[in-house]
């Protein structure tokens, strides 16, 4: 009796597991880069397609945020991500990035305010002012990603090789996709 109802509840499993319609949003990778700088668990740099209702929406995720002040920074929050909306398309998305390389040919410590959000695994709708800074800080380049609260500030850094990375890795992918 035990073995008929086992191989019914196998039977019918794949059954109701199809008949669901996903809630769930989904994140479509076009360029994943790890971080170098030796953090445990790695960093990773991503600029994706968040689909709703049909109609593209692109995002980076720069990572996690530490917290802190301009020196010190701590990194003790594992689970939520700063999220930039870059477009509609990937040209739109092509062309933010490339606005925000643009300013590794400034001085140092020029910079520029862009919306973003803070969340856990995907991007939602409460946008908050996110200052993108460049950095020069010995033999490192860097772009700071950083937001301002309650006194203290939150960021996040991002090297000028793993950045170049992600905008090449989008350059080609609009090649492959143009119409996208």
């Amino acid at each position: 009796m035990r073995k008929i109802l086992l191989v019914l509840l196998l039977a019918t499993m794949p059954v109701f597991a199809f008949a669901q319609k996903s809630g769930m949003p989904q994140r479509h990778s076009l360029v994943e880069v790890t971080i170098d700088d030796d953090s445990i668990p790695a960093e990773y740099l991503d600029v994706f397609n968040a689909p709703v209702d049909g109609e593209n929406h692109y995002f980076i995720s720069v990572g996690h945020l530490g917290y802190g002040d301009e020196v010190v920074q701590l990194l003790f929050d594992p689970v939520f991500e700063l999220f930039i909306p870059l477009g509609d398309s990937v040209s739109e998305a092509l062309e933010t990035l490339e606005k925000m390389q643009d300013l590794f040919k400034q001085d140092p410590g020029t910079g520029m305010e862009m919306q973003g959000c803070q969340a856990f695994g995907f991007p939602n709708q409460e946008r908050e002012k996110v200052t993108v800074t460049y950095r020069k800080v010995f033999l490192d380049k860097m772009l700071e990603f950083s937001v301002q609260r309650e006194g203290y500030i939150r960021s996040a850094h991002i090297g000028k090789s793993d950045f170049g990375s992600a905008v090449r890795g989008v350059k080609f992918y609009h090649k492959i996709h143009p119409k996208e």
